[in-house]
């Protein structure tokens, strides 16, 4: 199995797609359709117990559920792009999304959002454990929120090199509005703290068991109903010149080799969640 730095290699992109007939508009136009200025988020926080009423004549007010009215959003969707990294560790120049990529190719993504929400990026290992890509817990100065205009890259500051032995692997993508649906996520994903720890053991083992059972719940409950579709981009006549990011709803300028994944559902939606198959050679 590759390690970390072979991760992102040539993306033959496979995202879930929907089941039902996809709508009138592409996912690109739906991005667009469903995008909105910066709101406010709640902080991820453990979930408050639901109180208990004092006697049957107090009425205690239910929380709204996931994917509720009060953290949903039409359309929720993602753009990103997979970047060629020159030697010089440049921003990199989007590539055609199914290539494939050689040993020695430096690789990045980027990916922007059409709401505000919470983001996350983890790579699934020979062993089957998921191990994070975005947000890591070596950086903890490293925010996982992302707003409309802004662009996420990872790795922040480098690219994954690639490396031999061939293979496939699998990235779990995650955009979320509800503290409440990634909790479990974000608590596995955090570091063991300042203490050192050993490479492997208890605190470790505990830990990918944590994040794998928040993937696979989180793939389950997302990951078959109101699936997203996508659409790539075509490739720009010329190079865009480089965007700054802002704080303000998605960019409508054609982006060259984007890939678009957005909620095609006529309903509002909490969490988005996609799969992406990466291959190399």
């Amino acid at each position: 199995m590759p390690r970390l730095l072979a991760l992102m290699t040539a993306l033959g992109a496979t995202a879930c797609m929907a089941q039902q007939p996809p709508p009138t508009e592409g996912a690109r136009d739906l991005f667009f359709a469903g995008a909105a200025p910066k709101d406010a988020l709640p902080p991820v926080h453990r979930p408050a117990a639901p109180a208990k009423a004092a006697s049957a004549t107090v009425t205690v007010a239910s929380q709204p559920g996931p994917g509720s009215a009060a953290f949903g959003a039409l359309h929720l969707g993602l753009r990103y792009k997979l970047l060629l990294v020159s030697a010089r560790g440049d921003r990199g120049q989007p590539v055609d999304p199914e290539r494939n990529f050689h040993k020695g190719d430096c690789v990045a993504v980027e990916l922007e959002a059409n709401r505000s929400g919470y983001l996350y990026v983890l790579s699934k290992q020979s062993s089957g454990d998921w191990v994070p890509l975005f947000p890591t817990p070596e950086l903890s100065d490293q925010s996982n929120r992302i707003d409309p205009g802004q662009i996420i890259r990872t790795p922040r500051h480098g690219c994954f090199e690639i490396e031999d032995p061939p293979g496939t692997e699998t990235l779990f993508v995650v955009l979320s509005r509800d503290p409440r649906d990634i909790y479990e996520l974000s608590e596995g994903m955090k570091g063991p703290g300042d203490r050192p720890q050993p490479s492997s053991g208890p605190t470790q083992i505990a830990a990918a068991g944590r994040i794998n059972s928040a993937v696979d719940r989180i793939s389950q409950e997302y990951g078959t109903r109101d699936l997203p579709f996508k659409q790539v981009a075509k490739p720009a006549p010329q190079s865009a010149p480089v965007r700054k990011a802002a704080a303000k709803p998605a960019d409508k300028a054609e982006v060259e080799n984007a890939v678009y994944v957005v909620n095609g559902s006529s309903k509002p939606s909490s969490t988005l969640v996609t799969k992406v198959e990466i291959l190399h050679r």
